[in-house]
């Protein structure tokens, strides 16, 4: 067990930003490997949607049963209920959900060994770290980091980095939507600024979570009348009270890992040059899509 090590609040923004980037591809190249796509559509999910939300929801249910719909939209928080919810119900209408995790992690096993290599230097070593960072965190109000941690570990030297860089993605994740709900924000509302925190037109990445060009107009419109946008949603930009709104959710996620890092304390910097080349190979060999670094603001 390493000893924690306590973090001022500016190193926890530093290392909690540049973690998540390095982390990144290596836990999100699961929605994206070919191997894993070939076996959903064996099992007969041959839509991503199903597979997706059934295959990534399904670990709140330990893999002991289907989860529902409804349970999936409060746990990824940010897509359209109505594209959840039926895409839940026909994966489940065709497979269960033991199975669909089991062809989630062979895929994924096999995916990122064919990038990375059996025997890449320094798994193990970057599997401890993280893990150290994974089992100081707590569950509590976190659906998806709380079900991947209930399925155990691969036993598999790349599907037991990949499943420590997933636990560590889920709990940020779940710190995240924990984060703009307190700030009284709901999931339209949470896309449109997170597109302009990356500096993006507003709307394409936001219609990927099922959300309408109304739905985005109108929650626009709302947003606008609070002040925190300013403009029309095509050529739009913060005001400077929805930047700092913006600003202060990212820094509560980044707090709400400060047991991760400090868990990790010292050896941040060794974690992270282990990582950040695997994580460039993953992008290079087109298994996840773009480099998680050029779109985190400092």
């Amino acid at each position: 067990m390493l000893a924690a090590m306590p973090v001022t609040a500016a190193e926890l923004r530093v290392r909690a930003r540049r973690l998540r980037d390095a982390f990144e591809p290596i836990a999100g190249a699961v929605y994206f490997l070919p191997e894993c796509r070939e076996r959903y559509v064996a099992l007969g999910l041959a839509d991503f949607g199903p597979a997706y939300f059934a295959s990534r929801g399904g670990c709140i249910g330990g893999g002991k049963g289907p989860v529902t719909g409804e349970m999936v939209v409060a746990a990824f928080g940010v897509f359209r209920p109505a594209m959840v919810i039926p895409a839940v119900e026909h994966a489940w209408s065709v497979t269960d959900a033991a199975t669909l995790l089991t062809a989630r992690e062979q895929g994924t096993v096999e995916g990122l060994t064919r990038i990375l290599g059996a025997d890449s230097h320094g798994l193990t070593r970057a599997t401890e770290l993280l893990r150290a960072g994974a089992d100081a965190a707590t569950g509590e109000g976190r659906a998806l980091f709380s079900g991947l941690r209930s399925l155990g570990w691969p036993g598999d030297p790349v599907g037991d980095l990949w499943r420590a860089a997933d636990l560590v993605r889920e709990h940020r994740g779940d710190s995240h939507i924990a984060a703009w709900i307190s700030h009284g924000l709901g999931p339209v509302e949470a896309q449109i600024l997170l597109e302009l925190w990356w500096r993006r037109p507003v709307g394409p990445y936001t219609r990927t979570r099922g959300w309408t060009d109304e739905q985005i107009a109108s929650t626009w419109a709302g947003l606008h009348e609070k002040g925190y946008v300013a403009g029309e949603p095509k050529n739009g930009s913060f005001t400077a009270e929805g930047e700092a709104l913006r600003a202060s959710i990212e820094d509560a996620t980044d707090r709400q890992e400060l047991s991760i890092i400090e868990a990790i304390g010292g050896h941040a910097d060794e974690l992270l040059d282990l990582l950040r080349p695997w994580a460039l190979e993953i992008i290079a060999a087109k298994a996840y899509p773009s480099d998680p670094a050029s779109y985190t603001r400092p």
